[in-house]
């Protein structure tokens, strides 16, 4: 049985071998020109070439390893680990767990993605109105093809909520643009060192049903909507008496 010490001196003499013929192989090569050298390479093969001219670790014989016990200096303490193997975090099954659960975020009301601004959501999807005007062109020509009164009725309710949509949009642009009006006119006051008049939720009501009022007998509509309203509220009566 060959001890450590024959061992390493073997090896050492293989390796001064190995050294010396590589020596050898990088001199010829350097008489030789680029096309020959790559046809070598292309002859021998890529793993060859490079074992033959940078030295591999499939010319060199493995040492074998030694094998280390590791022992408590105490039955107490606890056994001793090598440094080599890197020591896994606490918690880190947990954490692929974790990783493996898709977390879906609504930006609207999600805190990482910043405070919710209504008036900057409503001026980046204001093209939503117009996508619901084009759909509701596209519904009356339908309207007109179907026969079937059940489909008929699906679209009649499908344009009235598109419709109804883009009128709750466009009364709240109104009613920012009246908003903004009152703070320009609160702001000038401030500069002309007058007390400005802040106006009450009552009085700001009163103010927009007189701007309906308005609009809907400058449009002619008002008869009608005179007659809706008068309708719905006899409904809201008979229905809190107990009359069908």
């Amino acid at each position: 049985m060959t001890s450590p010490s024959e061992y390493s001196s073997a090896s050492e003499h293989e390796e001064s071998n190995d050294d010396e013929t590589q020596n050898a192989i990088r001199e010829d090569l350097k008489g030789m020109s680029f096309e020959e050298i790559m046809k070598l390479k292309e002859e021998l093969g890529a793993k060859v070439y490079k074992e033959a001219v940078l030295g591999g670790r499939s010319s060199r014989p493995q040492r074998p390893k030694a094998k280390t016990d590791l022992k408590r200096l105490n039955k107490n303490r606890p056994r001793e680990m090598t440094t080599r193997r890197q020591v896994p975090f606490l918690g880190a099954e947990h954490r692929v767990e974790r990783k493996k659960n898709v977390e879906l975020r609504d930006p609207r009301f999600d805190e990482k993605s910043g405070a919710y601004s209504a008036e900057t959501f409503k001026k980046n999807y204001q093209f939503v109105s117009q996508i619901r005007a084009k759909e509701v062109g596209q519904l009356k020509k339908k309207l007109d093809e179907v026969e079937d009164e059940a489909e008929k009725h699906d679209i009649k309710d499908t344009m009235q909520r598109l419709i109804n949509k883009n009128v709750e949009d466009k009364k709240w642009h109104t009613k920012q643009k009246q908003l903004k009006k009152e703070r320009s006119v609160i702001q000038k006051k401030h500069d002309l060192g007058q007390q400005p008049h802040y106006l009450t939720k009552k009085e700001r009501r009163a103010k927009e049903l007189v701007a309906q009022f308005e609009k809907l007998k400058n449009t002619g509509k008002l008869n009608k909507h005179m007659e809706k309203r008068r309708k719905k509220n006899a409904a809201k009566d008979r229905k809190r008496i107990g009359i069908e």
